[in-house]
Parts: structure tokens; C-alpha cells; sequence
């Protein structure tokens, strides 16, 4: 009995060595597995390559300002097609979908998920996306009224819902204010140094690292006049009307996106997928 438990002893010893040792040498930290990166839906991927920026040919009269250069680009992901009516119109829906959890969450505990998996309090809470909204429910239709055009507002008396109100919050990392020299952390007097300006435009001192977190709360409904508005001599009014949300359009590109939507609507995209 003796022998055999100094034989384990001995094989569990040379099993434990054997799994830690590197013998001396930097190694890197070990991974479970090796990374792949699987093909995103509806994604092309554009290999890396360089192209000559400028003239093509002699110009004599902007030959010493205009001058050809080499630009080199790294490999990307990009959509195959535009961003087509039906999936921007996802975006809305959550947008919508998340209004209406957060005021159902203020009466009803089920939209709202307030403690982690080891029972911490979550403040502020997350949204419980698996329970599903009952919209024609009455006790929840008097909560998501104030989501609806007023009385006053409806055409024709339709309970439409109120464009103006889906409004995406968002926050993104201002990484080119947080690279100056001037805004690092001093370890030596051990507190950031510096000023931000804000997406006001407004400075404020650096007292952590949530200064370099910016937020911002955005309309994220698309511009539909945009087809009266830009084309001042066309019978627009039908696509006004219908382009948007008629399902005979859920293919064809979304129009009446501003640049700051579409960056809204990217933070989301890649929020979607990540968590």
C-alpha cells in the first residue's frame, strides 16, 4: 500500500511539472485554442493593398505641388450591399422595443434584470430582452401611451407610434483626447492632468477615465421628406409615404440618414454582435 501511494505520489509530481514548466524560457501566455475569425453576414472581405494617390500623367502646372504617392490600406470587412430599408429598420424596433421595456421596468420587475448571477445589485438594472412585450395588453397600453402620437397629432385616428421619441443613447471612448500627452495619467502625482472638450464643445477637467467617455442620446428615425425635400420637381409623395416601411421596399438601400445616425447605428451593429 506503501509503494503505491508513493508511486502517485511520484507520477502526480512529474504530471504537475511537466504541465508548468517552460524550462526558464518566455513562452507567452497559453491560449485554449487558436483564433478564428468567422465570416460576418452579409460581409465581403477586401484584402489588404496599396494604389497610387494623385496625377496619372505630367501636369506642368502643378507639377511641384501635385505630386503621386503610394497609400497603403489594411484588409477590412464591409457589407456587401448598402444598409436596405428592413435592416435599419431592426435598429428602430430595438430602439423602440428598449423605450418601451424601460418604462414597463418602473411598475413590472420582469423587463428589468436588477442582480447578476451572483446576486449583486445591478444599478443601474438591464433590460430582460426575453420577456416579450404584450402591446395589446390594456393594463400595459395606459404605461406606453406617452410612446404614441397624441389625439391631437393622429391622422385619420391612427395610434401610430411617435417618431420623435426613439431616441438611441450611446457612449464611445474619444481615444484622440485620451492619446495626448498632455491628458495621461501621472504616476507621479498619481491624478490625470489636462482638459476634454465635450461633444458640446464645452472643457472640463480630468478627474478619471470617465472623462474620455463621451455619450450622446440621438433621434434615430430616418429623414422620410428627405424625397420632397431634395427633389424639388418630382411626385415624391408616394415614396414620402411608403418607401420606409411598405415591405415592397425592405430590400432597397435606407435613405434620409444623417452621418451622425449612421455612426449610432454602427455602435449598435457591433454592440448586437458582441454581447
Amino acid at each position: 500500500m506503501k509503494k503505491v501511494l508513493a508511486l502517485s505520489v511520484i507520477v502526480i509530481t512529474i504530471l504537475t511539472g511537466c504541465g508548468k514548466s517552460v524550462n526558464g524560457e518566455l513562452t507567452g501566455v497559453p491560449r485554449g485554442g487558436s483564433f478564428y475569425e468567422p465570416d460576418p453576414y452579409g460581409m465581403l472581405f477586401i484584402q489588404q493593398g496599396s494604389f497610387n494617390m494623385g496625377p496619372n500623367d505630367q501636369d506642368i502646372a502643378w507639377s511641384l505641388t501635385s505630386q503621386t504617392k503610394t497609400v497603403s490600406i489594411r484588409s477590412f470587412w464591409m457589407d456587401e450591399t448598402e444598409i436596405t430599408n428592413s435592416e435599419y429598420r431592426q435598429f428602430v424596433n430595438w430602439v423602440r422595443d428598449s423605450i418601451a421595456r424601460k418604462m414597463l421596468g418602473e411598475q413590472f420587475e420582469d423587463y428589468l434584470i436588477t442582480q447578476d448571477e451572483l446576486g449583486n445589485e445591478l444599478n443601474p438594472p438591464f433590460l430582460n430582452w426575453e420577456e416579450p412585450i404584450e402591446w395589446d395588453n390594456d393594463e400595459y397600453a395606459e404605461i406606453l401611451d406617452e410612446l404614441y402620437l397624441p389625439e391631437n397629432e393622429r391622422f385619420f385616428r391612427r395610434k401610430e407610434i411617435d417618431a420623435r421619441k426613439l431616441v438611441y443613447e450611446y457612449e464611445w471612448v474619444d481615444l484622440l483626447q485620451a492619446a495626448k500627452k498632455t491628458n495621461r495619467y501621472n504616476f507621479e502625482t498619481k491624478q490625470y492632468e489636462g482638459v476634454v472638450r465635450d461633444i458640446k464643445g464645452e472643457e472640463k477637467e480630468i478627474k478619471d477615465r470617465s472623462a474620455f467617455i463621451m455619450k450622446d442620446a440621438l433621434n434615430i428615425y430616418p429623414d422620410t421628406l428627405c424625397w420632397i425635400a431634395d427633389f424639388t420637381y418630382s411626385f415624391n409623395e408616394p415614396w414620402t409615404q411608403m418607401y420606409f416601411w411598405h415591405p415592397g421596399f425592405d430590400e432597397y438601400p435606407v435613405v434620409g440618414v444623417s452621418w451622425k445616425q449612421a455612426t449610432a447605428f454602427c455602435i449598435w451593429r457591433s454592440q448586437l454582435l458582441n454581447n
